[in-house]
């Protein structure tokens, strides 16, 4: 009878470490291989929040560029219509795509850039892979920053992310890119910081450290180093942070802690009203143009 208890229990235990393996797993792989958005839904996700603007008038050119271990990245250039020297690369949010960075199109248009925007990695037309919200995604950006001075020449060239692509943006600039400047809307400050809140609102907060252990065996990655706070020490390239100050999702609080980061001129905008990623639907394009506009000319951006 002991023998047989003993082996219930032993089952049980097992069961039970099989179960939370797969929850843990499952935790991972929502972070790092995620359901994404396709190209379809994420134009009328945006012609239906009247943020399409005038992007079907603009000639674009269409292309791809190896990134981090030549993984490719599906890219459009976005030509102005006036001949110019002036660059931006826009990267987009998690699940999104490239079309998910057309709501800023219009307001770098009007200022006299062309736009890159592309997919980043597991987005979009690329492959699929393990994405970092950062790591990957920050190699990849240098790839294309030094295509773009490769393809262009001589150029000025600035970055802009949402989110994700905030946090990308960000975490670039530890690799000393050339770039003129960055515009980083609701980005977060570290990933796992991020995580642990959110976790700990939906009272599992325990298990992030096995998340985070899955996430380094299975996806390569710890958590902790995608960090956009610790990537900003030191650095002394000009960065205008917006937040909405109704985002729960990316608490502003986070875009206070990447400026205090940074060792070079920066401003934050917070924006009344607006949830996460929302700031440009809130504003409307010409406020949100006006913000980039007077933090060019602060910083000399000619």
């Amino acid at each position: 009878m002991k023998k047989i208890i003993i082996g219930i229990v032993i089952v049980i235990i097992m069961v039970a470490i099989g179960w939370y393996c797969r929850f843990i797993l499952g935790l991972a792989s929502q972070i790092a291989a995620p359901e994404v958005s396709t190209l379809d839904k994420e134009i009328s996700w945006e012609k239906e929040h009247g943020l399409w603007g005038n992007y079907d008038s603009y000639e674009k050119e269409e292309y791809t560029v190896k990134g981090y271990k030549d993984y490719e990245l599906h890219v459009t250039l976005v030509k102005n219509p006036v001949e110019t020297d002036k660059y931006v690369i826009i990267s987009h949010g998690f699940k999104s795509n490239r079309y998910g960075a057309v709501k800023y199109v219009d307001s770098y248009m009007d200022l006299g850039f062309n736009c890159i925007i592309y997919d980043l990695r597991d987005h979009g037309e690329n492959e699929k892979t393990a994405l970092s919200l950062g790591q990957f995604e920050s190699e990849d950006l240098e790839k294309l920053i030094e295509d773009s001075y490769s393809r262009y020449g001589n150029i000025k060239l600035g970055l802009h992310g949402e989110s994700m692509g905030a946090a990308t943006s960000l975490m670039v600039l530890a690799k000393k890119p050339k770039v003129d400047f960055v515009v980083a809307d609701c980005g977060f400050s570290n990933l796992y910081d991020l995580l642990h809140a959110a976790y700990d609102v939906a009272k599992v907060g325990t298990v992030l450290p096995s998340v985070n252990i899955a996430m380094k065996l299975r996806y390569g990655y710890d958590m902790k180093k995608t960090s956009p706070k610790d990537a900003l020490v030191g650095n002394e390239i000009p960065i205008c942070f917006i937040h909405g100050e109704a985002d729960t999702f990316i608490l502003p609080e986070n875009s206070e802690v990447n400026k205090a980061a940074t060792a070079g001129y920066s401003e934050l905008h917070l924006v009344p009203d607006a949830a996460h990623a929302r700031s440009r639907e809130v504003l409307g394009e010409a406020e949100y143009r006006s913000i980039i506009s007077n933090f060019l000319d602060n910083i000399d951006f000619k």
